[in-house]
């Protein structure tokens, strides 16, 4: 499979202090589109469908776009609520207020067979409460279909709001996304096309009018396709995929883009080129301390070098860093990483901890942060929502290990304590995964710990994964390890592993985790 993009899943959302602080490089860019929200898991256009389309980690979800008779932009695909509505109100006939009252979780109730326990009464959305929610987070963006006339309102309601990085828009209708590009050419477009559409029209009105991408009906789409359309530099596209198979039969040919009503299947696919090792490409003096992934890169701490690969683990950049560089996590285009400069583990705390900051293109420093708190020396961070947690060393007979917890801005928020006896060294590598935490302890044998999100241990298990541990979609994880040799260097490898109630993790294949030191 070719290299495809990868996330780092991140429970929670993370707020946008201002327009000006918001860029694109901030955003995933996975290429998965969750068709009207997480419509396969919630009922469709509500906000539900959205949160949960935010929550699995789709770059973009989508959403219709019809207006009231008193002139409310409403999300929502038909232009009648019967299909997903306990009644049937003409939306372009009807006010708010009325529509207000359809529950349009129905038709999704009766076609999975559900109680209103399971699946409570929902109701049509507003554009402003989907671009409020969405505007709270820097992962996901949200593309507009207006299915009538409502460009010029749709966009002053941006506008007003300060939405504009959040937003694209999506449809088949040419005046409609033409009109777009003349109000805001900066905004991308998705121009839906039918399976069996000209092609080189396609490309011609799409140059001509500054679209982005073609999104193409499944049925059309070809190895051919696609090349043609990347080969004249556009994002080409398919709507709307739900099949596995068909999934990563496009994936294959290499498309950009898949609109689905099961994003987080999707994003699923796309991990599973790691059911074997990726090898970081090269040899290293020191050996491997934490990895961390973004949307389409690797990145490795070697202690005193800091290494950026694509995918399949060929190096893409390489930097020297002080020694030590620990464990690191990846958080809107940048690398957080637990340095303590050599003084570690001391029982009178004289340690020296940091996180280095860096940017995630160009391995460039970006600034320092001082984390004194971390008593014994920081070792190895992680992140949930906007809240970064650092653990460090733990000398010997201390019977507990500790997570110290910081804001944005690293400013010192609490100090946790984890009931786990002792672990040699302390913790070394921490990721929030599934609702839990995943911590990676030294020892021989050596240690994995899991504790829910408040820091009650869940378990204590014997499993390799001190150096490196990261969440990804589906409740599967990335684990490190890595070898030394004698005159020959360091190396690092990751596998994919899944939670395990026995062993608390292991690989797609069943095999046990070997840890090189």
């Amino acid at each position: 499979m070719p290299m495809r993009p990868l996330l780092q899943l991140v429970a929670g959302v993370l707020c946008a202090s201002s327009l000006a602080t918001v860029q694109a490089a901030e955003f995933l860019h996975n290429g998965v589109t969750a068709h009207r929200g997480n419509s396969v898991a919630f009922p469709e256009n509500t906000m539900a469908a959205f949160r949960s389309g935010i929550e699995v980690g789709a770059d973009w979800i989508e959403l219709d776009l019809f207006r009231s008779k008193d002139g409310q932009l409403v999300v929502i695909h038909d232009a009648t609520t019967g299909r997903v509505g306990d009644r049937d109100l003409a939306v372009a006939d009807s006010n708010y207020a009325e529509l207000a009252q359809v529950d349009v979780a129905t038709g999704f109730r009766r076609k999975h067979q559900a109680t209103r326990e399971t699946c409570p009464p929902r109701q049509l959305p507003l554009l402003k409460e989907v671009l409020k929610m969405v505007m709270q987070q820097r992962r996901t963006r949200v593309s507009l279909q207006p299915k009538m006339d409502c460009i010029a309102q749709a966009w002053a309601l941006i506008e007003q709001m300060g939405a504009q990085p959040w937003v694209g828009f999506n449809d088949g209708n040419l005046a409609y996304m033409a009109a777009v590009k003349r109000l805001a050419p900066e905004i991308p477009v998705f121009w839906d096309r039918g399976a069996e559409t000209d092609l080189a029209e396609d490309l011609r009105m799409a140059r001509q009018h500054g679209f982005e991408s073609l999104v193409y009906h499944h049925a059309g789409i070809t190895a051919a396709k696609i090349a043609r359309v990347q080969q004249a530099g556009l994002e080409v596209g398919a709507w709307t995929v739900n099949d596995p198979a068909m999934m990563k039969r496009f994936l294959e040919m290499g498309i950009d883009r898949i609109y689905t009503d099961a994003p987080l299947r999707l994003l699923v696919l796309q991990t599973e080129s790691f059911g074997e090792a990726v090898r970081c490409e090269g040899t290293y003096p020191h050996h491997l301390q934490g990895v961390c992934v973004d949307d389409a890169a690797i990145y490795w701490s070697f202690t005193t070098r800091l290494v950026k690969t694509d995918r399949d683990g060929e190096r893409l950049r390489e930097v020297t860093v002080p020694n030590h560089h620990g464990d690191l996590c990846y958080a809107d285009g940048e690398l957080y990483v637990a340095v303590n400069l050599g003084k570690f583990n001391d029982p009178e705390g004289n340690a020296d901890s940091w996180v280095y900051v860096y940017d995630a293109g160009t391995l460039d420093l970006l600034r320092k942060h001082e984390t004194q708190q971390v008593f014994h020396g920081a070792g190895g961070i992680g992140v949930r929502g906007d809240h970064f947690y650092v653990v460090g060393g733990l000398p010997d007979g201390v019977p507990e290990n500790y997570v110290y917890e910081y804001d944005r801005r690293f400013r010192f928020l609490a100090k946790h304590v984890i009931a786990s006896g002792h672990t040699l060294l302390g913790i070394q590598a921490a990721a929030f995964a599934k609702g839990r935490w995943w911590f990676g302890c030294y020892g021989s044998p050596p240690n994995l710990l899991v504790t829910d999100e408040d820091f009650q241990l869940q378990g204590r298990y014997e499993y390799a994964c001190a150096l490196g541990i990261v969440g990804l979609p589906g409740g599967r994880l990335l684990a490190a390890s890595g070898n030394c040799q004698a005159g020959g260097g360091c190396t690092g490898e990751v596998r994919m592993v899944v939670p395990d109630p026995e062993a608390g993790l292991r690989t797609l294949a069943g095999k046990a985790s070997a840890e090189g030191r």
